[in-house]
């Protein structure tokens, strides 16, 4: 696993805390995306253009997850971020 290219999301994207859930308001598309804690938080970060390698140190500290558990969870939802068009820069994992 290659993740070696710093990640932000899509600008444009509005991104709001609200009843324990995040949502994600793509308004050129017209599109809501409902994340949990975690995702929300993933998405404050990309915010921050971290390496994937730093997210994912970042959530383990966080959240208390073995830094191999937060690699492997961060790739499956960086792609489905890129599958979404939800990243700025396509991430090829």
């Amino acid at each position: 696993m290659i993740m070696t290219d710093k990640i932000k999301r899509k600008p444009g994207l509005d991104l709001t805390q609200m009843d324990g859930e995040w949502i994600v308001l793509d308004a050129d598309l017209c599109i809501v995306t409902r994340l949990n804690e975690v995702g929300g938080r993933i998405m404050e970060l990309l915010d921050q253009e971290l390496l994937p390698g730093q997210i994912a140190e970042r959530i383990a500290a966080e959240y208390e997850i073995t830094t191999e558990q937060a690699h492997a969870d961060l790739e499956k939802f960086l792609n489905t971020l890129n599958e979404a068009n939800l990243l700025d820069k396509r991430y090829e994992g």
